[in-house]
């Protein structure tokens, strides 16, 4: 039997060919990633900078439709990289995640 999901917000992955990177900001230690699925919740990065649980991170989404920054909070921790949720947002970052999401499902 297979477990509810119970996220609050739709996840989109991200699809083949399109590269959407994420870094840590100049002031932090070195990290980098590729997102491979993402959502107004957070988003999963394929990473070999490894975070225990509960670290919080301040990063940078880059992709060739949108750039925006945030406060993430490491709540999964796997092999291939880090399940992260969205602790702390502007409102102006708010609005560019949502309108990167709307044409991610396009």
């Amino acid at each position: 039997m297979r477990k509810p999901d119970l996220r609050r917000h739709q996840r989109i992955l991200i699809p083949s060919g399109h590269t959407m990177a994420v870094h840590a900001d100049s002031e932090a230690p070195e990290f980098e990633g590729t997102v491979t699925v993402i959502g107004l919740g957070g988003m999963f990065i394929r990473t070999r900078s490894s975070r225990p649980h509960g670290a919080v991170l301040r990063l940078t989404v880059e992709d060739p439709l949108a750039r925006f920054e945030a406060q993430f909070t490491v709540r999964n921790v796997a092999d291939t990289g880090l399940g992260l949720e969205i602790t702390k947002i502007t409102p102006e970052n708010e609005q560019r995640l949502r309108a990167l999401l709307l044409r991610l499902k396009a």
